[in-house]
């Protein structure tokens, strides 16, 4: 495909994911060189950009719209974390919920819950330059675009203690959902400097509290907050796991 039509549609979004996409539109990153337009009808579209968490009130509006679209290709982007997995809005009264047999079942707003997606551009919000890479991943044109690099000899880096290298690869996969790639990834590597130098675990929840305490920015604070308690959930899951073994081998615990 050399070019991707695309529309819009927020569904309870606070406008933050709306305005980084305005952003990729201006001549700054100028997102029309990769043949990417915004349309303003569904039925000229190729793909539908959401963004926002799945509100009772847009549910109808993106479903018509969703279906108002072309039947090929009829892609579904979600846009920032709210799209992606309903983000701090999961529980949020406003969300669409199910009706089965007269009872009622609560959503977590993710965008997948009601249609298809092909692309997930998470994030909050996605910066310009994650969803360029996001839409450059679905045109394909990656390996075009980006540039090699070539080798050169470096220092010799002794690799880091086996546990603290398994565990900061599961937080990676998952605070990558909630702050996107470039947010999630830094404050996960002061996270992991905070676990490296602490000896205990008192010791690191004082820091944690100290790190969450001293931050100015509030998703920077819920993301250290979300890292401790995924931290906190492999260290049981490891320590499971080891009882567990010891126990097969009739060791003590």
């Amino acid at each position: 495909m050399k070019s991707l039509w695309v529309f819009h549609v927020n569904t309870g979004a606070c406008n933050g994911c709306d305005i980084e996409i305005l952003d990729v539109l201006i001549p700054y990153y100028d997102i029309e060189r990769l043949g990417v337009k915004l349309v303003p009808t569904p039925r000229h579209a190729h793909a539908l950009l959401v963004t926002g968490p799945l509100t009772r009130q847009a549910y109808h509006a993106a479903k018509m719209a969703y279906e108002a679209m072309p039947p090929k290709p009829r892609i579904v982007i979600a846009v920032g974390t709210c799209a992606c997995s309903g983000g701090i809005f999961h529980d949020s009264y406003a969300l669409r919920r199910e009706y089965r047999e007269s009872l009622e079942y609560p959503l977590k707003g993710g965008t997948s819950e009601f249609l298809p997606v092909h692309l997930y551009i998470p994030g909050c919000p996605p910066r310009p330059e994650e969803i360029l890479y996001g839409i450059a991943l679905l045109k394909n044109i990656v390996e075009k675009k980006v540039r090699g690099e070539l080798f050169r000899e470096g220092t010799f880096v002794l690799p880091r203690e086996s546990f603290n290298a398994w565990v900061e690869v599961l937080l990676r996969a998952r605070i990558r959902k909630e702050l996107g790639y470039f947010d999630g990834y830094s404050l996960l590597r002061r996270f992991m400097e905070l676990v490296e130098s602490s000896e205990s675990k008192e010791e690191l929840e004082k820091l944690v509290e100290k790190t969450i305490n001293d931050e100015g920015d509030s998703r920077l604070r819920y993301g250290l907050e979300k890292l401790y308690s995924y931290y906190l959930e492999v260290v049981r899951t490891y320590e499971g796991i080891l009882a567990a073994k010891r126990a097969l081998v009739g060791l003590p615990k």
